[in-house]
């Protein structure tokens, strides 16, 4: 079985079934609560799971000190083969869940992986450039470019004598000018350049945005050299040149949360606008499902919040996720007011492929 955190591992996972099913554990870590209640939090919540398995997850957590990462993400099997399956990453789901069921409970998953996917981060100054990459909220430096400038140096001549009275400048503030102008066409061609270069070296990773931090019109100039991936840029006007990845990771995550919104919030538009159109729409589990059987749905969106109703542990909406999976379709949990417009549809609605 897949073992890397992604999707694949969710196609994986929407296949497994364990002869005598599985606890999924989705436990929140709090570094900073030194009695111990995310512990108390987890034991209360594997109460009714199998003793066995529960007491392997639990195993996990003996030591003083945590896995790292606030979410900590579990697949156990009951018996059989007593796999095991873990993950722990940065981002925060704020609870503690734990479900024993024929099958993994897939909906927490989706919801991280979708919340943490990966974006690329452009830091910008005038001759500095710094290339990261957010993914679960953690952030890593990919590469770093500097724009040369020992060609451009200038020294400051003495002026020849000229007569106050005669007005003009002098050649030194002539040549200031020049350099001045020269620099900044410079400053701007290494922008847009470097725009270029981002889309050829990385242009194939799976970044659903490029976001873009600097002052004044620096993003703007490095956006003009993307091309036909200027679409993918989100520019934030933030000079956080100098800053340490930790702080360039907070206010992307800041940012993220704020782009992962308005993407949902747009979503249930072209819901609401594809019930008359060609290809259309289905809201509700019936329909949903129904859709779902004929490999009609290419885009699954479902409320992440909602307490799902369950049958033999499974989650109403587990099935739906594992279909939309086995056929290729997206699938997409929302969250605030996109969620909320799906409550009078039972918190699931598709978009079609035909």
């Amino acid at each position: 079985m897949a073992s890397d955190l992604g999707h694949n591992l969710a196609r994986e996972l929407a296949r497994w079934r364990p002869p005598q099913g599985v606890v999924s554990a989705y436990v929140h870590i709090d570094p900073g609560d030194r009695g111990g209640g995310w512990r108390i939090g987890l034991r209360d919540a594997l109460a009714g799971a199998d003793e066995d398995a529960a007491r392997r997850v639990l195993r996990r957590f003996e030591d003083d000190a945590p896995p790292s990462g606030r979410t900590q993400i579990g697949f156990v099997e009951v018996d059989g083969d007593r796999r095991e399956i873990w993950h722990g990453v940065q981002l925060e789901l704020g609870r503690t869940e734990v479900v024993q069921a024929s099958r993994p409970h897939l909906a927490p998953l989706m919801r991280i992986l979708d919340q943490g996917w990966p974006v690329g981060v452009v830091v910008l100054a005038l001759e500095r450039i710094r290339v990261l990459e957010w993914r679960l909220a953690e952030i890593s430096e990919l590469a770093g470019w500097e724009l040369e400038l020992t060609d451009l140096d200038w020294r400051e001549r003495k002026a020849p004598q000229r007569n106050p009275q005669a007005g003009g400048t002098g050649a030194g503030a002539a040549g200031r000018d020049q350099h001045a102008q020269r620099l900044e066409q410079n400053r701007e061609s290494f922008l847009k350049h470097a725009g270029h270069l981002l889309v050829a070296r990385y242009g194939e990773r799976p970044w659903r945005r490029v976001i873009v931090i600097g002052a004044n019109d620096r993003p703007k100039l490095f956006v003009a050299g993307m091309g036909g991936r200027a679409e993918l840029a989100h520019e934030v006007p933030h000079d956080l040149i100098g800053a340490g990845a930790t702080a360039i990771g907070e206010r992307v995550g800041e940012e993220v949360e704020h782009l992962n919104r308005s993407r949902e919030e747009e979503l249930i538009a072209r819901l609401e606008s594809a019930v008359n159109a060609k290809r259309g729409a289905a809201f509700g589990p019936e329909k949903v499902d129904e859709a779902l059987e004929q490999a009609r749905v290419r885009h699954l969106i479902f409320d992440a919040t909602r307490d799902w109703a369950r049958h033999d542990g499974v989650a109403l909406v587990d099935p739906m996720i594992e279909r939309a999976l086995d056929t290729d379709a997206e699938v997409t949990p929302v969250d605030g007011l996109a969620a909320s417009s799906l409550s009078s549809h039972g918190g699931v609605a598709a978009l079609l492929r035909y």
